[in-house]
């Protein structure tokens, strides 16, 4: 054949005739014709009358001819040429009879794409005719457009309105208001076009769906099989615009392709999708399966069959086994759409038993037609020997069973040394013996049942038979050992040997479990680490991860131990002078904790010395002063408190609040003793701790005047008790509560036994387990290996053993109960047995105590709210008892605990030397830091007790972070 190629840069498009500008007379006939090398179509006038202008289109020429012509034919026609994207213009001007007839009619609008250039559309039928633009709200005239009077003004336009102005200068007229519209058009148009079915029988509902996303402004063209018949609808929905048609009773007619094309406001920019329709007579099935159809699984495995499926309407699968509806029990069916017509169904036979061996069948099926596939399953079970014995004499009997049944093959053995599983030794029995076999189908376990009994003629020569059963699914093989009467007496002797080391072995398990079961000393403080979303788990950090630095260590040359204040089962607490704490002459009366030469009580006393590194110093709280851990036994150094633990310090001193009321000690004390007694102290019992007689101060300093030693106290030492006295103790624990609770640490264990009472009454919590014999406490119960004080313990934590802020606030209330019972037991009415547990699950609460303010017996009922998250924080609690309290005492805490922190007390002054040291910033003094306080439980918050996971890090000069 002959090709024609075209030259690049030449225009394929001609115009006959090729003037571009024509000025016809009112009435005149005209023709211009368009040809190129592919098809060509012609674009006219945006408002031009159909009447009296024609388009002939032959492919690649197409002619326009105007009948008539009226000034209103005036404007730009233009020839498209669709595969070279070349086009040629050709203006066409009638002049009108007067000023009224100078602007060809045009539409209203003008839309333009933001940011680019717009056309108004001044057209006029003269262009001897002089036209302007100007702004229709103040008449001011409009520069820098360019002017074609077949096309109009093009230039960037704002979103206003225009009006245009002609004049032949003898007289001027105004065109129409033009309105300028910017519209947002992306850069790439996502163009969706989707249809209800892309098979579908006669009569029903199609829509095929054409969405543009994110414009405002487009042009949808539709081309389908019966458009001159449907007119698409169009929808402007929020970010999208929707042209769809909506053909209520499909026919054949309706089968084929339907094409969306979408243009821009702003013309050359289209986007086409196509999609195709099917409309069939009736409906129908195709089903196949997936894989094979005859399918073997050993017994206990997962067995799938699948089929595919092409059908429409959509059909319904039924899975069958033996004719019969599988049991949704047994088995798993799933049936998924894939895409359009076509869809997969799955039995899954999940553990499959002998029972489930059979036919299975997969039927698809809709209103017009139906298909079915068979599957068959074989459950295998590999051979098992029951049984292999010697029956009679020279008669071997070897029961197995199987599926399929297995088939049984007897060997013999002659060398006795020589008879193993590695070994070619054995000989299948062919001569010498004769094998009897009797077949039994078990029908409750679907399994077949083979018995073969063997005779020899002899047995002198065999040292052992060996039965082996075995089919499709796999073999197994047993052996019987020949012996001789002689033997059966060393078998005897070695079978009375074995069980006594068998009940050695036993009895050394038992001792273990016991010692594993022995109860453990623990640290009761945990700090959080993390909490579920639900709050019901917590992730605890460990404290060997904690750091701790060597700046704590103090040598053992300046510790002078004193006499034992404490003694427990895993260690005890002694009373010490420490030289060197704050300079090299300074002297310091401390508390030293130490435990027994047990390694996992020294790794807990080291993890409960590096919490308290972790937490840092508070004014309540009894802080560390050093420790030695190197070169001998672990000693904790921690602050002395004189008067001993708040439960007997309450009850020693009761008489002098309650006036006279003789009321004797209970049996829950396990306290320190007050060291301002007058009776000396001849032994201590191992349920009661006591100080030895030490001086007064809790360190060694130089001399203070007496009135200024009254002016560092918070209250006055007068072992006088008094309501204020009451409220300031659980004022002082509430906040070492909320200190603690700010550091994401748990206490665990708080109880009147478990705070220490200082000098002018000032309270510190800690956790003095150590020192105490908890076997002999009455207050502890054990559990597993370790003691729980759960009379102090929330519901939560006894039943369920979680732990949370919201835990320790429940103990909070139980320790006000103490306070003001002047030391009494709680739960004084309730034995600790299971009546107790009960009266707890059933909701029973305490009634307050005698000397109970109303307040605080409502305090004490918010803190013991069934629901943890109903319990108020401490940092509700600090406000709620801080309010009992005059302002007075409040402004004498607040000095008091200032001076505490940016004083030169141990505990602080080794905290700074420790943060120096490892190299934090150090500010001009130490004060109550605001972290801590943004880190305080809020009220009515769940055990999160605001965890901030992200701040475990060392306590720093102004920040606990």
């Amino acid at each position: 054949g002959v090709f024609l190629v075209l030259p690049e840069g030449v225009l394929s498009l001609e115009l006959l005739p090729s003037s571009s500008e024509v000025l016809l007379n009112p009435s005149d006939n005209f023709t211009v014709v368009c040809s190129g090398w592919s098809q060509v179509s012609w674009l006219l006038p945006e408002e031009i009358l159909v009447e009296g202008v024609e388009v002939e289109d032959q492919g690649s020429v197409s002619t326009l001819n105007i009948f008539n012509a009226s000034w209103k034919h005036s404007g730009r026609y233009l020839c498209e040429e669709g595969l070279s994207s070349q086009s040629k213009r050709v203006d066409i001007f009638i002049p009108g009879r007067g000023p009224e007839e100078w602007f060809p009619p045009t539409g209203l609008g003008v839309v333009m794409r933001e940011n680019e250039e717009g056309t108004i559309p001044c057209v006029v039928s003269d262009p001897q005719l002089s036209v302007s633009l100007y702004k229709r709200t103040d008449r001011k005239a409009v520069g820098g457009l360019r002017y074609e009077p077949g096309r109009g003004f093009t230039g960037p336009l704002n979103d206003t309105s225009y009006l245009c102005v002609a004049s032949d200068g003898r007289q001027q007229v105004d065109s129409q208001v033009y309105y300028v519209f910017s519209v947002i058009v992306p850069k790439v148009m996502e163009v969706d076009l989707t249809a209800s079915s892309r098979v579908l029988k006669q009569g029903e509902l199609l829509t095929v769906n054409c969405t543009v996303q994110d414009t405002e402004m487009v042009y949808f063209n539709w081309d389908f099989p019966r458009k001159q018949i449907i007119e698409p609808l169009m929808d402007f929905l929020p970010n999208r615009i929707r042209s769809f048609l909506n053909i209520s009773e499909a026919t054949v007619a309706d089968s084929g392709v339907y094409a969306c094309t979408v243009q821009t406001s702003m013309k050359g920019r289209r986007v086409t999708h196509t999609d195709a329709c099917l409309s069939a007579d009736q409906g129908y099935v195709y089903l196949w399966p997936s894989g094979e159809t005859n399918v073997s699984s050993l017994l206990h495995h997962t067995v799938e069959f699948s089929v595919e499926v092409d059908a429409h309407p959509a059909p319904t699968v039924r899975w069958t086994k033996d004719n019969q509806t599988v049991q949704k029990d047994t088995t798993s069916v799933t049936t998924t759409h894939l895409t359009g017509t076509r869809y997969v169904s799955t039995l899954k036979l999940v553990r499959v038993r002998l029972d489930q061996s059979g036919s299975y069948g997969a039927a698809a099926h809709n209103q017009d037609a139906e298909e079915e596939v068979l599957f068959h399953l074989e459950v295998k079970v590999p051979p098992k020997i029951i049984a292999l014995s010697e029956v009679r004499n020279k008669v071997m009997l070897c029961i197995s069973e199987g599926a399929p049944p297995p088939s049984v093959t007897w060997y013999s053995c002659q060398n006795s040394h020589r008879c193993s599983n590695v070994t070619d030794s054995w000989r299948r029995v062919s001569e010498g013996g004769a094998v009897q076999e009797n077949v039994t189908k078990l029908e409750t376990r679907g399994v077949t049942q083979v018995h073969s009994a063997l005779t020899l003629q002899s047995l002198s020569s065999l040292s052992a038979v060996r039965c082996e059963a075995s089919n499709s699914a796999g073999r197994r093989a047993r052996d019987l050992r020949i012996q001789s009467a002689s033997l059966f007496s060393q078998v005897a002797v070695l079978a009375a040997v074995l069980v006594l080391v068998f009940i050695a072995v036993v009895f050394l398990i038992v001792l273990i479990l016991l010692w594993r079961k022995k109860p453990q000393y623990e640290v009761r403080w945990k700090v959080i680490q993390s909490v579920s979303l639900d709050g019901q788990q917590y992730t605890y950090l460990d404290p060997a991860h904690l750091p701790y630095n060597s700046t704590w260590e103090v040598p053992r040359d300046n510790i002078v131990l004193g006499q034992v204040l404490g003694s427990g089962v895993f260690g005890r607490v002694v009373e010490a002078n420490v030289s060197g704490l704050l300079h090299s002459h300074s002297t310091t009366k401390v508390a030293v904790k130490m435990v027994k030469g047990n390694s996992g009580a020294v790794q807990s006393l080291m993890s409960e010395l590096k919490v308290l590194v972790h937490l840092g110093p508070h004014l309540n709280i009894v802080n560390l002063l050093g420790a030695c851990t190197r070169k001998g036994p672990v000693y904790l150094i921690t602050e002395f408190c004189r008067h001993g633990d708040l439960s007997g310090y309450l009850e020693r001193n009761r008489h002098t609040f309650l006036q006279g009321d003789k009321q004797t000690k209970s049996d829950a004390d396990g306290g320190y003793m007050d060291m301002n007694k007058e009776e000396s102290v001849e032994y201590v019992t191992r349920t009661k701790l006591s100080y030895a007689d030490i001086e007064p101060a809790a360190y060694e300093t130089p001399y203070t005047p007496a009135d200024q030693r009254e002016a560092m106290l918070l209250l006055s030492d007068s072992p006088l008790l008094t309501l204020h006295d009451l409220l300031s103790f659980s004022f002082q624990v509430a906040k070492a509560m909320d200190f603690l609770s700010s550091r994401n640490c748990l206490h665990r264990d708080l109880a009147a036994r478990n705070v220490l009472v200082c000098e002018g009454k000032l309270a510190k919590v800690c956790d003095f387990g150590l020192a105490r014999d908890l076997t002999r406490d009455q207050n502890y119960v054990a559990k597993g290996n370790t003691f729980l004080p759960v009379k102090w313990m929330s519901p939560e934590s006894i039943f369920q053993s979680v732990y949370s802020c919201q835990s320790d606030v429940w103990s909070y209330g139980i320790l006000l109960w103490e306070i003001f019972s002047l030391g009494g037991s709680p739960y004084p009415d309730l034995p600790l047995t299971q009546e107790f547990y009960s009266a707890l699950k059933r909701g029973y609460r305490m009634n307050p105590p005698e000397h109970a303010p109303q307040n605080i017996s409502d305090l004490m009922k918010r803190c013991w709210e069934e629901k943890p998250q109903a319990r108020p924080a401490f940092s509700s609690l600090v406000a709620s008892v801080g309010n009992m309290l005059t302002d007075d005492y409040k402004k004498r805490y607040h000095s008091l605990a200032e001076n505490f922190l940016k004083g030169e007390q141990p505990a602080v002054a080794r905290s700074r030397a420790a943060g120096d040291q490892n190299g934090e910033t150090e500010a001009k003094g130490l004060s109550l830091s605001s972290t801590q306080q943004n880190l305080q439980c809020r009220s009515g918050t769940d055990a999160l007790c605001c965890l901030q996971s992200s701040r475990f890090l060392r306590w720093t000069s102004t920040d606990r972070r």
